[in-house]
């Protein structure tokens, strides 16, 4: 069988066995506590700031002509309907479906029954195969795609981490890839799963493995651990974006997709993506060896 160089939804490719395309920037609508959302009552959500913040994330892409998508993420199974519906009659896919699993599982009925293709959205996301309830769903709604997030320790190192994926430690004595491939889901992308600043080193070291072994898509969510950190001698209201727009440079070197996290985040994550990748450009056909001494 001929090596694929991509997956394509629509008009997106996500590369897969290489870092040649720029990586597909992921933001995330709907996540718990998001100010747009009612306190009282998660189905009610501000339509216009919705609208304006989702606005923003399509104008940045097309800007600064790099891949994108939306997370529709949910707590509840009745907020992931509402959410889905506003944002299908609104927007066009490709697109992430994540959230809660009872959220998910009510998130695959809905685009069933409302006959969105299984080209039409990523599952977000899957760590093992012990849920026969999940396993069920994404078999009866033939699921395409799914992400596989790697559940660690903040230490756990690349090599522990490729054996998070290949070790034969699922149902049926197979590895989590074989499964998801017998359930006939054949394209799989993979989150490393970060916890710390730590961690975001051995999953990129991890990704550069699993590119080259595997030829399948590799990713992460590099500015989930900034929450963590303060900095008292920066701006409280910029430190984080400062932290967020480093982190993101190296991140895009090593990824064919990124959770760049809360939507709101979208112009550091963009700007400083586009930046890096023109970089990288720039090495690359200087030919230039940039981290042989490091």
């Amino acid at each position: 069988m001929e090596e694929r160089e991509f997956y394509q939804y629509g008009n997106i490719k996500v590369g897969c066995g290489n870092f040649d395309l720029p990586p597909i920037l992921i933001g995330t609508m709907f996540y718990q506590n998001q100010t747009l959302i009612d306190r009282k009552n998660e189905k009610i959500f501000d339509v216009q700031k919705a609208k304006k913040r989702i606005q923003n994330h399509i104008d940045l892409a097309e800007k600064y002509k790099l891949p994108a998508m939306i997370e529709i993420s949910a707590s509840t199974p009745e907020a992931m309907e509402r959410y889905l519906d506003f944002y299908l009659t609104n927007y066009s896919t490709p697109f992430i479906l994540g959230g809660t699993l009872e959220a998910r599982l009510a998130g695959l009925k809905y685009l069933h029954d409302n006959n969105v293709k299984n080209s039409e959205f990523i599952y977000n996301a899957i760590s093992n195969l012990k849920n026969r309830q999940e396993v069920k769903a994404l078999q009866t709604y033939k699921v395409r795609t799914v992400v596989v997030l790697i559940l660690g320790s903040p230490n756990m190192t690349s090599t522990q981490r490729f054996s998070y994926l290949m070790d034969k430690n699922q149902p049926e004595n197979i590895n989590i890839i074989e499964g998801l491939k017998k359930i006939g889901i054949n394209e799989i992308w993979v989150d490393g799963g970060v916890i710390d600043l730590e961690s975001l080193a051995h999953i990129i070291e991890t990704q550069q493995i699993i590119s080259t072994s595997l030829k399948i898509p590799v990713g992460t969510a590099p500015n989930l651990f900034l929450f963590k950190y303060s900095s008292p001698r920066l701006n409280k209201r910029f430190h984080t974006r400062y932290r967020r727009a480093s982190i993101m440079f190296i991140a895009s070197w090593f990824s064919n997709f990124i959770f760049y996290g809360a939507i709101e985040d979208a112009k550091e994550c963009f700007a400083s993506t586009y930046q890096s990748f023109e970089f990288k450009k720039i090495i690359k056909n200087n030919k230039i060896k940039l981290w042989n001494n490091i």
